[in-house]
């Protein structure tokens, strides 16, 4: 094979690699947009495939917090009138939460309530008759009733 012939099928490899490079790289991509009569191309469209951000990791302050410790509290109105609110706080805190109420006369219901170590509540009854009753330091835990009687 003469040199020239040699040389021309170098070129026509070397230009047929080009082709087809060239040809894979635009099967791969999306179009390019024509430019507007001032000559400005727009910015491209949002797709799918974009690879978004990955969050931040949360601080420790943005953490959850454990759950309070709960308990169900089984509450019995015996008496023969129904309870209008039932109250209760944490002994020594001002911030009283309804328990429970209405409560007709001889239900029961359950309650389930926050609580700290000591598990001592601050209760407040109130009655459809008018009549309301107090208990200072009821200790929950341990016998997860409330029994209101006359």
């Amino acid at each position: 094979m003469n040199v020239k012939r040699k040389l021309t099928l170098a070129v026509c490899a070397l230009c047929g690699g080009a082709f087809l490079a060239a040809g894979a790289g635009f099967a791969q991509s999306t179009p390019l947009p024509a430019a507007d009569s001032a000559g400005a191309v727009p910015a491209p469209a949002a797709d799918s495939t974009t690879v978004k951000p990955k969050p931040k990791p949360k601080k420790p302050a943005e953490a959850k917090k454990p759950a309070e410790a709960t308990i169900a509290v089984q509450v019995i109105n015996s008496r023969t009138v129904a309870l209008t609110s039932l109250v209760g706080a944490i002994s020594g805190t001002p911030d009283s939460k309804k328990i429970a109420g209405p409560l007709a006369a001889g239900k029961k219901t359950i309650a389930h309530l926050a609580h700290d170590k000591a598990c001592l509540f601050d209760l407040h009854a109130v009655f459809e008759d008018g009549a309301v009753t107090d208990a200072q330091g009821v200790e929950l835990c341990k016998d997860k009733k409330i029994n209101l009687t006359e």
